[in-house]
């Protein structure tokens, strides 16, 4: 995509990746003078600039889509670029197939450059071309490029990007850090998206919204057709495409995000279609009449957050709600760093604020769940503790015995009798009223079914019965196992795990 809608904020966002990049540290960049170049109909040989079909313009507004032009441009160069030892390139940032001449000698080819799109090879959208010692001199140095473009797709309002001197290395790292910054957002983003993922297979799956998880998909896409220019340099009309699916992501985004927000506050059907059909409709009409991929794809997206400001705040005014008030005030602060920034918001900065938007709209639904989590937990306890007075009522009206088996010989015990019981190797430990002990021959879990439900296993290796419960306490000395001990009636106390104490507290209360 073009760097700036305006000349000198092109010139100044150049400068500003220049400082950010580590790369260049080493050695300053050099660019042409892009105020003034002059630019001749296309040829097969260089053509003499001052003949009248020539014009001086900006080399941004220089435009050989569908046509072959020539352009020469000045480069000045300070007399410490002749003293570096490390090897030089010239870089070439263009939707064109290129052939740049420095000083009057060849440094290279980029593609096929052709008067037709027949005979034209396409060129890679970014490039450098190795530049020999020598051959540059301080102060000014005459540039030459031969350019067309033949294969493009759409029609762009700027087609050349950058023209510089700079050391040899990949062209690719002329983006500096930005590449490696949108790669931490993205994995933020595809991390948030297996996160919902997750949690859609979990118990509470539908209380997950799905269009937030199309939300950060969509966006992790997105920044993924963002990030190829980062990292690969492809051939030019690729970047036509590139920027067809930038759009379409953007697009689609910002109608999900509408969508989502009619949703979430629980709009009619009638009102849903109204307000989507008013807003798809304004964001289109104004995508498709706005110059340049950069300002098309921030209005994709902030003409449906701005709208969403005006649905969510509706239902703040009819609910007053915390979560409505938070949504207003994270889509406010996306919509004004967009309009602050609408030329260069479709970079780093969209993604930043797209992520920090479904960070505050996930962090909603997690806390949603925790409280949904808390009252499951709350409703399983009360659960319980109907279970167990039930139990109680049945235990009072009628009388249960329990079997059990020595040898050839058998004796009945009164389950009232049994107090509490403990797991011991292939036996359960019976211990009874009075203080009297027996062996069951079996596991916890086969004799659990066979007693009252007033009953609880509390332990791994313990059940209780919870009518002979007098006082639960937690356990201060950590030489001991147990998280609490239950006091019983007959003087004993038993273990509780962590994780059932609550259970065990809200039967017993």
């Amino acid at each position: 995509m073009q760097y700036c809608g305006y000349q000198h904020l092109r010139v100044v966002f150049c400068t500003l990746l220049l400082l950010v990049s580590a790369n260049s540290l080493a050695l300053d960049w050099a660019h042409i003078n892009y105020q003034q170049v002059r630019v001749c109909p296309g040829g097969d040989v260089i053509p003499n600039f001052e003949d009248d079909a020539c014009t001086t313009q900006s080399f941004f507004s220089a435009d050989p889509q569908g046509r072959t032009i020539w352009i020469e441009a000045s480069l000045h160069l300070s007399e410490r670029w002749q003293e570096g030892a490390e090897p030089l390139a010239f870089y070439l940032f263009a939707k064109a197939s290129s052939k740049v001449y420095l000083n009057g000698r060849l440094l290279g080819t980029n593609g096929r450059v052709s008067l037709d799109g027949e005979h034209e090879l396409a060129g890679r959208m970014d490039t450098r071309f190795y530049v020999p010692p020598g051959l540059m001199k301080a102060g000014e140095n005459r540039v030459v490029i031969h350019l067309s473009s033949h294969q493009s797709i759409l029609r762009l309002s700027s087609p050349l990007h950058l023209a510089a001197l700079g050391k040899y290395q990949n062209s690719t790292d002329y983006f500096g850090i930005e590449p490696y910054m949108q790669l931490s957002v993205l994995c933020i983003l595809f991390l948030g998206g297996l996160y919902l993922l997750i949690l859609r297979l979990s118990p509470l799956r539908a209380k997950i919204p799905s269009g937030l998880i199309w939300l950060i998909g969509i966006a992790v896409v997105q920044l993924a057709v963002e990030q190829l220019r980062g990292w690969f340099s492809y051939l030019y009309p690729l970047h036509d495409v590139r920027l067809v699916l930038i759009l379409v992501c953007a697009m689609t985004f910002g109608f999900g995000l509408l969508v989502y927000l009619l949703r979430l506050c629980q709009f009619d059907i009638k009102a849903k279609l109204s307000v989507l059909a008013a807003g798809m409709s304004l964001t289109s009409i104004l995508v498709f009449f706005s110059p340049g991929f950069d300002l098309k794809t921030t209005l994709a997206v902030t003409i449906p957050a701005l709208a969403g400001v005006g649905v969510v705040c509706w239902y703040y005014y009819r609910h007053r709600t915390g979560k409505a008030l938070l949504f207003a005030a994270a889509l406010c602060v996306f919509v004004m760093a967009a309009m602050l920034s609408l030329q260069s918001f479709h970079s780093l900065l969209f993604y930043v604020m797209v992520t920090l938007l479904l960070g505050v709209l996930l962090g909603v639904h997690i806390c949603q769940l925790g409280e949904l989590q808390i009252q499951a937990m709350a409703d399983q306890q009360a659960i319980v503790k109907l279970q167990v007075k039930l139990a109680q009522l049945n235990k009072t009206g009628t009388q249960q015995y329990l079997m059990l088996t020595f040898g050839s010989a058998t004796e009945r015990i009164d389950v009232g009798q049994v107090l509490w019981c403990r797991a011991a190797g292939d036996y359960v430990e019976l211990h009874l009223d009075g203080g009297g002990e027996r062996l069951y021959s079996g596991s916890l879990k086969s004799l659990i079914d066979k007693l009252p439900g007033t009953f609880m296993q509390v332990h791994r290796s313990y059940l209780v019965d919870l009518d002979n419960v007098r006082r639960i306490a937690l356990n201060k000395d950590k030489a001991e196992s147990g998280y609490a001990f239950l006091y019983l009636s007959d003087g004993n106390r038993v273990p509780v795990s962590r994780r059932l104490l609550g259970q065990v507290r809200g039967a017993i209360e």
